[in-house]
C-alpha cells in the first residue's frame, strides 16, 4: 500500500514535470491562447485593478517590508516587481524550468542581486533568513493538507511581526449563474453561435460537446499532460478546492481583503479568446477597459464578490 508521503512525493514530481513542460511549450501556448492570461496585451488590461492594488498595498507597508519569500514563484514576476522597489526577494518553485526562466529574467532586468530563486520542495527548503512578507499567487490551493502545512511555513519563513499576502482562486460559488446563462446562451444562439471557436474550446476543456464533459485535463494523444488544463495537483483536488478564506482566517488576523474578476475574465475568454471574427474581437478590446472598470466596482460589493474568480488576503499573526 502506498503511504501518504509517497503519494505526495509522486504528485510533486508530476507537478514539476507539468510546469517544466508548460515552460518548454510556452511559445505555442501564447501563439494559440486558451485563456486570456496568455494574451499579454489583453491580460495587462484585465489584471490592471489587481496590479494597481498590489502596488498600493506594498507601498503602504514598504517601510516594514524589506524582504519576501514567494511560494510557487513561477517565472518570478512578483519577485521581479518587488525587487524593482528595492525589496530582497526569494522565489521557490517546484519547476526547474520556471526557476531557470525567473533567473534569466532577473539577469535581463538587472535585478539578480536582489533575487534568489530555488527549484525545490518548499516544505524541505531552509531559507537564508526569515523575511518580512511571504506571498503566494495561485499556488496554495495546490497544497494537500494546506491547513497543516501553512502554519509550518509561516513559522519557518516569517518574522514575528511579518505579513502574509495570498492571491488565490476563489471557488466558493463558481461563475455567476446569470453570467453563465448569458455566455452559453450566446454560444448556442443560431445567429451568432458560429462566431465562437467551439472546436478550440472543446479541445481545451476535453469535452465531446458543450454539455457533455469528459475527464478534466485529458491529455492530447502522445502527451503526458494537457498543458492547457489544470496541473496534476489542481486535478487531484478537482472539485475539492480548499475554503481558502476559512483556512487563512482561522489562524491569522485579516488586515485587508479584496476580490477580482467577477465577469471580466469570463467575458474576455468568451468574446475575445474564443471569438472568430476579428471585428468582434476588435470591438471587445475597445470596450474592455470599461468592462474592467465596472467589474472592479462590482467586486467591492459582497453580492458580487462571492462570484469573483480571485481573492486577495493580506494578513499577519494574531496579536496576543
Amino acid at each position: 500500500m502506498t503511504s501518504e508521503s509517497e503519494r505526495e512525493k509522486a504528485l510533486l514530481e508530476k507537478e514539476a514535470r507539468f510546469w517544466d513542460q508548460q515552460e518548454e511549450a510556452i511559445g505555442d501556448l501564447y501563439a494559440k491562447p486558451h485563456d486570456w492570461r496568455f494574451i499579454p496585451e489583453i491580460a495587462d488590461v484585465v489584471i490592471k485593478p489587481k496590479t494597481r492594488y498590489l502596488i498600493e498595498l506594498i507601498g503602504r507597508h514598504r517601510d516594514r517590508i524589506g524582504s519576501l519569500i514567494d511560494i510557487g514563484c513561477g517565472n518570478g514576476w512578483f519577485c521581479h516587481s518587488c525587487a524593482e522597489a528595492g525589496i530582497k526577494t526569494y522565489g521557490v518553485d517546484v519547476s526547474p524550468k520556471k526557476v531557470e526562466a525567473a533567473r534569466r529574467i532577473a539577469e535581463e532586468k538587472g535585478l539578480a542581486h536582489l533575487c534568489q530563486f530555488e527549484a525545490v520542495d518548499i516544505m524541505k527548503w531552509t531559507p537564508p533568513e526569515k523575511v518580512d512578507l511571504i506571498s503566494a499567487h495561485g499556488s496554495l490551493h495546490h497544497f494537500p493538507n494546506l491547513d497543516e502545512k501553512l502554519p509550518l511555513m509561516v513559522e519557518r519563513f516569517l518574522k514575528p511581526d511579518g505579513f502574509m499576502l495570498f492571491v488565490e482562486p476563489h471557488y466558493d460559488h463558481g461563475m455567476a449563474p446569470k453570467l453563465q446563462d448569458f455566455i452559453f446562451g450566446c454560444a448556442r444562439n443560431r445567429f451568432i453561435g458560429d462566431w465562437f471557436d467551439k472546436e478550440h474550446y472543446l479541445q481545451v476543456t476535453g469535452q465531446a460537446q458543450i454539455d457533455q464533459a469528459v475527464a478534466p485535463g485529458t491529455a492530447p494523444d502522445g502527451q503526458e499532460f494537457n498543458l492547457r488544463s489544470e496541473s496534476p495537483a489542481g486535478l487531484e483536488f478537482f472539485g475539492e478546492e480548499p475554503e481558502m478564506r476559512e483556512i487563512l482566517l482561522k489562524d491569522y488576523e485579516l488586515v485587508e481583503e479584496k476580490y477580482f474578476h467577477y465577469a471580466s475574465g469570463h467575458l474576455t475568454n468568451a468574446f475575445y479568446t474564443y471569438m472568430k471574427p476579428k471585428w468582434v474581437r476588435g470591438l471587445y478590446r475597445l470596450l474592455l477597459p470599461l468592462i474592467v472598470w465596472i467589474d472592479d466596482r462590482r467586486c467591492r460589493k459582497p453580492k458580487y464578490n462571492k462570484w469573483a474568480e480571485e481573492g486577495l488576503w493580506f494578513l499577519r499573526r494574531r496579536r496576543s
